[in-house]
C-alpha cells in the first residue's frame, strides 16, 4: 500500500515528457542566441561562419586618460538607432577606461555601422565616424565631430540594459527542468518497483 502511495502517477511522467519535448525548440533558439553572443574567436571557422553570417565588428581603443562612453550607431532606418550588444548586457554608453579597448559588434546586412557616440561622464557627446578600418583610435575627446542632436535623442530613447539576454538563457532551462523532472520520476519509480 505504501508503495502505491509513494509512486508518482504514470500520466505526470508522461505530462512532464511531453511538456520537455514541446518546449526542447526554446533550448535550440537559446543555445543559437548564446552561440551568437560569443566572440567570433572563440568559435571554429564553419560554426563561426553559420552563426556569424554577416557580423563585423569595430575595436575602439581609448588612448586618453580618461573613460569615454561608447555607443554604436546605424541610420539603415533612416533615423538613428543604437545597435543592440550581444556580447554586452549594456546597449548603450559602454565604457572604457583609458589605455583599454571595447569590441562593438553590429550585423553588417541589416545593421550596418554609421557610427559610434563617445560620450564623457558629464554627458557630453562626440561623433567617431566610420571608415573601412575596424579599429578605432581615440587619441583626444576633443578632436571628435560635434554630435548632432537627432543621434543624442536615440541614445537617451534606449534603454541603457539588454534584459533579453537573460530571459532568453532562463526560458532555455524550463525543458531542462522539465526533462530532469521525468528523469527524477523514473529512476525513482524503478528503485521503488526493483
Amino acid at each position: 500500500m505504501q508503495d502505491k502511495a509513494s509512486r508518482a502517477p504514470g500520466w505526470i511522467r508522461t505530462v512532464l515528457l511531453l511538456l520537455a519535448l514541446l518546449t526542447s525548440p526554446i533550448l535550440c533558439c537559446s543555445g543559437t542566441q548564446l552561440l551568437d553572443a560569443l566572440p567570433s574567436a572563440w568559435l571554429p571557422g564553419p560554426l563561426d561562419f553559420m552563426v556569424n553570417l554577416f557580423e563585423s565588428d569595430a575595436r575602439v581603443e581609448n588612448k586618453t586618460s580618461q573613460t569615454l562612453y561608447l555607443t554604436a550607431i546605424t541610420t539603415t532606418y533612416g533615423d538613428p538607432r543604437v545597435i543592440s550588444q550581444n556580447i554586452a548586457f549594456r546597449q548603450r554608453n559602454i565604457p572604457v577606461k583609458p589605455q583599454n579597448s571595447v569590441l562593438l559588434q553590429y550585423d553588417s546586412a541589416d545593421f550596418p555601422l554609421a557610427g559610434i557616440v563617445v560620450c564623457r561622464k558629464d554627458g557630453d557627446c562626440r561623433l567617431l565616424p566610420v571608415n573601412s578600418s575596424q579599429v578605432y583610435e581615440l587619441h583626444s575627446y576633443e578632436s571628435l565631430e560635434r554630435l548632432e542632436p537627432s543621434w543624442l535623442t536615440a541614445i537617451q530613447s534606449s534603454p541603457l540594459y539588454n534584459y533579453s539576454n537573460i530571459l532568453t538563457i532562463g526560458f532555455s532551462l524550463v525543458p531542462i527542468i522539465l526533462f530532469s523532472g521525468w528523469l527524477f520520476l523514473n529512476r525513482r519509480e524503478k528503485s521503488i518497483t526493483g
